[in-house]
């Protein structure tokens, strides 16, 4: 990140991490203050899908028509709005609807901002997305630990109202830095990809979109479940329960951060399969041997729980950026068309596991339903040949 353009965008994927997390740790207390049960509150987080899939069938075309000023101003409006908006609801029905909202918010943005990546990408021909998406996660770490250090200090609602507020006017600014680099909208359009053909021009990459839904769905899970799980099932307070899920986006920053620097010891393909069997089985073992002990020797417990975390945090890291880059690579269309019709088929394949890991987590433990996701992050060891001609 050796320009101002490239720092500055670099602080958008930070910013837009560090404020798209940071209720998540305090998710315990919106599903007291809600009345939840963890199976009614897993699937009206899942709803935000559906707002996602709405953006992501249309942004993309969008992005290619208008450009990426637009697009972030708008959808970064939208999004703090919705955030400050969520924490404020006091009913199950505007909860869902606020869920919506947000889902359609986060996925315009996400596929804004990275079609802007894929263009600096293409400007300078150099591979920057695992670093990219590694400030995204250093941003989800530090409102992580920012706000289990707030939870039970500052209420809720005063905590993300000033957050929302300090975050959108700090990336309207880095926009106006911005600026001359943002990507243009086509001045003549291709009919091939607008609005009208949204669904004839609309492709599937069956192989990516199934192995990119098994390398993130892990980190979705921690997302939804690991604070609640430490605190439900590890019995720990709730600002110890935040720390399994600080670990792992830590893990998740280091492997997106060092990953170019592996690469050139050992071929993308076989790391992949080598951190995807390593992560799952860690945390598959030790969740399970960590709930077991824990019943006598608490402390002892969530600590192999957080080990195994970790490690399988490490895995999964570079994953994401990776079989993006792979979907870019492997189509003619452009970047945020595709970014869009991959997000479409991932959200709906997130939507549906989602619900599966929710309900359970409800018929039987949340340690139950995360062996899931860790099942799902060894599959991907079938899926990597797609990933040959990857570079870091």
């Amino acid at each position: 990140m050796n320009t101002p353009q490239r720092r500055a965008l670099a602080a958008l994927f930070f910013l837009f991490g560090f404020g798209i997390i940071a209720w998540v740790p305090r998710f315990p207390e919106v599903k007291q203050n809600l009345h939840l049960s963890n199976g009614q509150f897993g699937t009206l987080i899942s709803a935000s899908a559906i707002g996602s899939l709405i953006s992501l069938l249309t942004v993309g075309h969008l992005v290619h028509r208008f450009g990426t000023r637009k697009a972030l101003t708008v959808s970064a409006t939208l999004l703090f709005g919705t955030i400050s908006l969520i924490v404020h609801v006091t009913s199950i029905w505007e909860f869902l609807l606020a869920n919506i909202a947000m889902g359609a918010s986060i996925s315009a943005f996400h596929i804004a901002v990275n079609g802007q990546a894929f263009h600096e990408e293409a400007s300078n021909g150099e591979n920057l997305m695992p670093r990219l998406h590694g400030f995204w996660s250093a941003g989800a770490l530090v409102t992580a630990i920012f706000s289990g250090f707030l939870t039970g200090r500052v209420p809720l609602v005063v905590h993300i109202d000033v957050l929302a507020v300090v975050v959108y006017t700090a990336m309207l600014i880095l926009l106006q830095r911005l600026d001359s680099t943002l990507l243009s909208g086509s001045k003549e359009f291709d009919d091939e990809y607008s609005m009208r053909t949204l669904f004839s021009s609309f492709r599937i990459d069956w192989i990516v979109s199934v192995g990119l839904t098994c390398a993130i769905m892990l980190e979705f899970a921690m997302g939804d479940w690991a604070t609640i799980f430490a605190k439900e099932d590890l019995h720990m307070s709730a600002g110890v329960s935040t720390i399994p899920y600080i670990l792992f986006v830590l893990a998740m920053i280091t492997g997106r951060l060092t990953v170019h620097r592996v690469t050139v010891h050992i071929g993308i393909e076989r790391l992949v399969r080598l951190s995807v069997i390593t992560g799952g089985v860690a945390f598959i073992v030790a969740v399970t041997v960590g709930v077991q002990v824990s019943k006598s020797f608490p402390t002892l417990g969530f600590a192999i729980v957080t080990f195994g975390m970790f490690i399988a945090g490490l895995g999964a890291s570079f994953l994401a950026p990776i079989f993006l880059g792979a979907a870019n690579r492997r189509s003619k269309a452009p970047g945020s068309v595709v970014l869009g019709q991959l997000g479409a088929v991932n959200t709906i394949f997130v939507f549906i596991c989602k619900g599966i890991i929710a309900w359970t987590a409800q018929l039987t433990s949340i340690g139950v339903a995360l062996m899931i996701p860790a099942a799902m992050l060894i599959a991907v060891a079938f899926t990597t040949k797609t990933l040959k001609k990857s570079t870091l």
